[in-house]
């Protein structure tokens, strides 16, 4: 069975399966969406989740560099310019990366990033923007409305059973008000201040009275627990989730681990149990004391 989705000049129709579509968007950037899905598709691919982690925000592209997992020519912007010059957008499966792919092509090249590679479960794929990308060349990529259907379709047919999107905060980008629509869980992040606070509301009514009922829709407030009552009068929606201001997270960056401290994982653990991934019953915990990353090459 087929769905088609019209949206002005895009027309496209892509199989219905029962994988997740999970979009993460905010209205600016620095808001936590990219450090929370990175967290959210690793523990998915923990628990035997066949998942990608797909970032369309070029203009603030990170997920490669924080996970450590940048690919020569398996990445966003080389599939971005192979479409281009077919004129035609192009199958990904060859622009997909997992850790076992990386260990095969860049090991070589960066050990010191190979402790850090070998922990990431092979469940998980990237489809982002490399960190041999210039960012700041980066509004020049062709993207187009029909990217986000395509992109997903083509991953359903691969057997991807969670599909993370990071989209552009810009309304104006291309991609972003297609991926929303796409969302069968749509996070949206907010920090409190009260002006990222009334933007946010003001989308979210656009949202619903162009969409409907927006069903995944969950508020998740970003380093603000106590101003939940205030956030949710101005949204008009309650907050799902709060996380706390982890400091931890800084920190772990640094070794290239995703994610925070006990209460910021709690979360992430919690909105991977609610859509349906549940931990295996053999699945271990990682040491991510063991695991070493840009802390220790910058402290040489």
């Amino acid at each position: 069975m087929t769905t088609e989705i019209m949206d002005d000049t895009v027309n496209i129709s892509f199989a219905k399966t029962n994988n997740k579509v999970i979009v993460g968007w905010s209205c600016e950037s620095g808001m936590g969406v990219n450090t929370f899905l990175n967290a959210a598709a690793v523990e998915s691919a923990r628990r035997g989740v066949k998942t990608a982690l797909v970032e369309l925000d070029v203009l603030h592209a990170s997920t490669s560099i924080s996970l450590g997992m940048s690919h020569r020519t398996r990445n966003l912007e080389t599939w971005l310019a192979k479409s281009k010059e077919s004129n035609k957008l192009r199958d990904i499966r060859d622009y997909l990366v997992n850790s076992k792919l990386w260990m095969q092509d860049m090991a070589s090249s960066h050990p010191g990033l190979v402790s850090v590679i070998s922990e990431l479960p092979e469940d998980l794929y990237l489809f982002a923007p490399s960190q041999f990308m210039d960012r700041f060349q980066a509004h020049s990529l062709p993207m187009s409305k029909d990217m986000p259907y395509f992109i997903i379709e083509q991953l359903s047919e691969l057997g991807f059973e969670a599909i993370y999107l990071d989209i552009p905060s810009e309304m104006l980008m291309p991609v972003t008000g297609v991926s929303l629509k796409l969302a069968s869980e749509l996070l949206i992040f907010v920090d409190g201040h009260v002006a990222h606070s009334v933007y946010t509301g003001q989308e979210i009514k656009r949202m619903l009275s162009n969409n409907g009922d927006q069903r995944g829709l969950k508020i998740i407030l970003n380093r603000a627990p106590g101003l939940a009552p205030a956030v949710e009068k101005i949204l008009g929606q309650p907050v799902w989730k709060s996380l706390p201001d982890d400091p931890t997270i800084t920190e772990k960056s640094l070794d290239l681990i995703p994610g925070g401290g006990e209460k910021y994982n709690s979360v992430v653990n919690s909105f991977v149990d609610t859509i349906g991934f549940k931990k295996k019953k053999n699945q271990q915990q990682t040491n991510d004391g063991n695991k070493k990353g840009l802390k220790r090459l910058f402290s040489r």
